[in-house]
């Protein structure tokens, strides 16, 4: 049985990056609060119908949202949408570690 040799290249760690994507960091930001929003809405019990009542958008803007399709959706509006579902956003803004290249976003949930 002969080896085969697999080719491996480090990630960024940023997915978006990766792939090529524009504005990789806007992606990635995007992503996390869309995961943040779906994980409230799931920890709720919401449905999805009850979800886009809630947050005042339309049941093809909840689906686009939960499904990660997120072109349409600005940072501004994810964070509108947190604070409809009765969370706080805090914004702390931070000089980059030495150790980094480029500056980054970082988004945490406490719960």
């Amino acid at each position: 049985m002969t080896e085969e040799k697999i080719e491996v290249e480090k990630s960024s760690g940023n997915v978006f990056q990766d792939l090529g994507f524009p504005n990789p960091e806007e992606y990635r930001t995007k992503a996390r609060l869309a995961l943040i929003i779906n994980g409230i809405i799931t920890e709720s019990g919401l449905t999805w119908n009850e979800a886009a009542n809630l947050l005042e958008i339309g049941e093809s803007e909840i689906t686009a949202l939960l499904n990660g399709r997120l072109d349409d959706f600005s940072i501004e509006f994810l964070f509108l949408l947190i604070r409809k579902l009765d969370c706080q956003v805090e914004i702390v803004v931070k000089g980059k570690p030495a150790h980094n290249h480029a500056a980054e976003i970082s988004i945490s949930m406490p719960f």
